[in-house]
Order: C-alpha cells, then structure tokens, then sequence
C-alpha cells in the first residue's frame, strides 16, 4: 500500500444518481430562467442587422436608378415576409425575406418605394417598422431621395 493514500473503498469512487440530479435540475432551471433574455437578445440583433440591410438595399436601389436610367421599385409584402426590388424592364426582381418578428406599417405612404432615373424619389412619406420589442420610423424625403430611420 502506498504510503498517505489509506484505503479506497469501492462506493467512494464517482458520483451518485441524486447529485448527477442535482446538478442536472441546477443546470436546466439556468437554462430556463436565461432563455427569454437570450431570444430577447438575439431578435434584437436580428431585427437591428435587417434594418441595416434594408436601408443599404436601398441606397443600392438608388444608385442602380441612376446608372442604368431607368426607374426603380421595392414593394413590402408583410403577409409573405418578403420585399422585393424591381427596375422597370429588367427580368428578375432581386427577392429578400424579412424575420417573421418584423412587420412594416405604412402610414403617410404605401408599402412601396420608388426611385426614377434620377434618383429622386416619386413620394416622400413615413413607414413603421415593428419588431417584437422595438419599433422604427423610417422618413423618406423629397429631393434626392434622402430617407432617415430613427429608433421609437
């Protein structure tokens, strides 16, 4: 026997099935209280990373309007979680979902934005867009077609 070890009883190794259970309830009660705040967190992220796709999509849409001369569309279809962006005589809008956590409000204007060969917008307005727990208000203006969002 080696010296200052003493002797190892059999039922002494390992863990028993109440403490692997315990610490399983611990584990999973964690789990439970923090997953609301997570999905919270990550709609959150979700929604901010679309809102800025969304606007550079636009300013795109823009200066695609410009270069190839000819007028631009995107239309909001909330029912279908989609937009679409069109130019007059191409072939394929270009398609784009939208998280199903966010719907788009319109309010001094339809769900539409259009931009003629000069990158002027056709009709200035206000859209909401709404996200679980945040809502935005994107400002389109007249003149060069200048837009703005801004947090609720």
């Amino acid at each position: 026997m080696r010296k200052g070890y003493g002797h190892i009883n059999k039922s002494q190794l390992g863990f028993s099935l109440i403490e692997v259970m315990i610490v399983l309830l611990i584990i999973a009660t964690i789990g439970a209280v923090s997953y609301p705040s997570y999905d919270s967190f990550r709609k959150n992220r979700e929604t901010e990373y679309f809102i800025r796709t969304f606007q550079k999509d636009i300013v795109h849409m823009q200066q695609r309007a410009v270069n190839e001369n000819r007028i631009y569309n995107l239309s909001i279809d909330n029912e279908n979680h989609m937009y679409e962006m069109r130019g007059n005589g191409s072939k394929e809008p270009v398609k784009k979902n939208i998280p199903p956590h966010i719907w788009f409000e319109s309010f001094s204007m339809l769900l539409s934005v259009q931009f003629n060969q000069n990158g002027n917008i056709s009709r200035a307005g206000t859209l909401y867009i709404h996200s679980a727990n945040t809502s935005y208000k994107m400002v389109f203006q007249l003149g060069k077609g200048k837009f703005y969002v801004a947090k609720q």
